[in-house]
């Protein structure tokens, strides 16, 4: 097995267990059992398990990382590197949800609002669930994160206010609870579903599909 094949394998498997039973609850050596390696081939990846963490979200933000790894273990970035690395990623992701209202027509932004939602969510869900079930791993990360969910839900609603003037989406009283409704919605079946609902080991489904299925649902119901 070759080493981005090793790296994705635990990081997938590291993902999973940090949401669920959770980062302080995890052993590296249960993250080798997952990843169906041998603990001493882990430490040689990684010296610790919070060395892993930092590789985990760093991968997230930035999945090429994995292909320029070229020394071991792995050297991961630094805690405030990583602050000012995921700062970044949510300014680059709020500027592009922005730039929705002017890059694409009229009666084709509710459909790349949902997009997008699924695209940042798909991308950034295991961060975020790492975040909220382990509230205590690190502060600055989720403060970082509950300003950047606020801002969401408030661009959100304020994307659908602009929908409802331009009569792209029907009329809304509150947009901002049908934002809460649309991201919450869209949040479960991209992250929640796939690694902390209860029956997230046994109940499999295809991705594409279901994310087709909810567009479907929110479009008839919104417009």
């Amino acid at each position: 097995m070759d080493l981005h094949a090793k790296l994705t394998r635990v990081i997938t498997s590291a993902k999973i267990l940090f949401i669920v039973p959770g980062y302080a609850e995890t052993k590296m050596a249960d993250i080798a059992t997952h990843a169906n390696l041998a603990v001493g081939t882990l430490y040689s990846l990684f010296r610790s398990k919070d060395d892993l963490l930092k590789f985990v979200f760093a991968s997230t933000l930035d999945p090429t990382i994995i292909d320029h790894v070229q020394t071991l273990p792995v050297t991961p970035l630094s805690d405030d590197k990583l602050v000012t690395h995921t700062a970044e990623i949510y300014q680059q992701a709020t500027h592009q949800l922005h730039k929705l209202t002017t890059n694409y027509p009229t009666d084709a932004r509710f459909s790349a609002m949902l997009d997008y939602l699924f695209a940042n969510f798909h991308q950034y869900g295991a961060y975020f669930l790492i975040l909220e079930r382990n509230p205590q791993m690190s502060p600055a990360l989720l403060k970082l994160y509950k300003h950047y969910r606020q801002q969401l839900y408030t661009d959100v609603a304020q994307l659908l206010a602009t929908l409802v003037a331009s009569g792209e989406v029907r009329y809304l009283s509150h947009p901002e609870n049908d934002a809460l409704l649309i991201i919450d919605q869209i949040f479960w079946w991209s992250a929640h579903k796939q690694y902390d609902s209860f029956d997230h080991q046994t109940n499999h489904f295809d991705q594409q599909q279901m994310k087709n299925c909810v567009i479907q649902q929110l479009t008839a119901s919104y417009t």
